[in-house]
């Protein structure tokens, strides 16, 4: 495993070209605060927001929302959001994404909630978690990845605590032989834009 670091700002990760300066050192400085719960991360993908947050929550962990604490905040002073239209709020979204999972991946590990498998990830592959989070949680921008990224499917009644390994070893298959592998979630996949 590479030595770990504290620069989480490097501009060369995806997205966060997209962030000032102010931006990014606001950002970083939050992720560094004493809101920020070590190893202590959830990411989610395919997950409503609010059942994620919930989740989160009674597990004593942070999403990308609490860790940003006063900046998601529009009535914040530090908060840039007031200021931003839907689009740009996105985008800025977007940098602070791969931000918290640059801060992440100086830890050890983090949870990611997700689909059941057998199709776990949007189809299109494009989603902020797949395009921006994964790939630096392993490490492919900074050579500094988790230790370990484990997953749960909080929509599976009776599996909601059930973690497991998904890198760097993939122990899918001992979950789904637990749980089965049938389509359990019949929601159709959000529109993703390219």
């Amino acid at each position: 495993m590479a030595e770990r670091s504290n620069d989480s700002s490097k501009a060369d990760l995806p997205a966060v070209e997209n962030l000032t300066r102010k931006e990014q050192a606001d950002i970083f400085k939050q992720f560094h605060s004493s809101n920020w719960i070590e190893d202590g991360q959830v990411m989610w993908s395919g997950v409503p927001k609010a059942q994620a947050q919930q989740w989160a929550k009674k597990h004593g962990l942070q999403t990308l929302t609490d860790a940003m604490g006063p900046l998601m905040r529009p009535e914040d002073p530090s908060s840039p959001r007031s200021e931003k239209g839907k689009k740009q709020w996105s985008t800025y979204m977007k940098g602070a994404s791969a931000l918290f999972a640059a801060r992440v991946a100086e830890g050890h590990k983090t949870v990611v909630l997700a689909r059941p498998p057998p199709q776990k990830f949007h189809p299109s592959g494009l989603t902020n978690y797949q395009r921006i989070e994964e790939p630096i949680l392993k490490g492919e921008y900074n050579d500094v990845g988790a230790d370990k990224i484990e997953m749960a499917h909080p929509t599976v009644h009776g599996a909601e605590e059930d973690l497991y390994q998904v890198w760097p070893k993939d122990e899918t298959k001992k979950w789904s032989k637990k749980h089965g592998d049938k389509p359990r979630d019949r929601r159709p996949w959000r529109a993703v834009k390219k």
